[in-house]
């Protein structure tokens, strides 16, 4: 028969008990910080592929609005003034009301990383064609990149308008080519999604 004193005594010493030792703890912690450190540069390059896809469905949503409109009115409208006015960075601005972007029907939902422009023709008979046209510094390295969307006509597109762009008439890079018309791209290798 067991007495009260033998039962408390068994009760404290009880099972023997294990932890970890400080050594496995610390070959755990660099398993995980060689982990970290490998799957960090890719998740950061995974970021700015995302935000730079912000351009893709934009300009995407311009080039609709512009087909909506020429439907309408026989031109496609012009927005000679970027939006927003300054460039974001590689922080989102909240967008600018006020231009002909407003005209067009379109703007985006939430804040922008990229500033948005469109060249038109303007000639007697009407625009034929546009160039819609985004800038955008997303990873913060002080060299912008350009997207676009070139709608062309028999006499080739239109340029872009930003002060160094890259947007030529012949077309965006989409894929494997280079002078993409009617598609949304980056207007040279070194803007593009495949970049980061």
């Amino acid at each position: 028969m067991m007495t009260l004193g033998s039962t408390l005594s068994l009760i404290r010493s009880g099972p023997a008990k294990q932890g970890f030792t400080l050594v496995e703890l610390m070959v755990a912690l660099a398993i995980i910080g060689v982990l970290t450190t490998a799957a960090l540069p890719s998740f950061l390059r995974y970021q700015l592929r995302a935000r730079s896809s912000e351009a893709l469905v934009n300009l995407s949503a311009i080039a609709t609005n512009q087909e909506i409109y020429f439907a309408e009115h026989g031109v496609f409208l012009e927005v000679a003034s970027p939006v927003p006015a300054s460039a974001p960075g590689s922080s989102r601005s909240v967008w600018t009301f006020g231009s002909n972007f407003d005209t067009l029907g379109w703007a985006p939902e939430g804040g922008v990383q990229f500033q948005y422009q469109v060249v038109a023709d303007n000639s007697q008979a009407g625009s034929v064609r546009f160039t819609a046209e985004a800038r955008g510094d997303v990873d913060g390295d002080g060299q912008p990149s350009f997207w676009g969307f070139i709608k062309s006509s028999t006499s080739g597109g239109l340029s872009g308008a930003f002060p160094g762009t890259t947007c030529v008439g012949s077309g965006v890079v989409a894929g494997n080519t280079t002078n993409a018309v009617d598609t949304p791209g980056p207007c040279d290798t070194s803007s593009g999604r495949s970049v980061f």
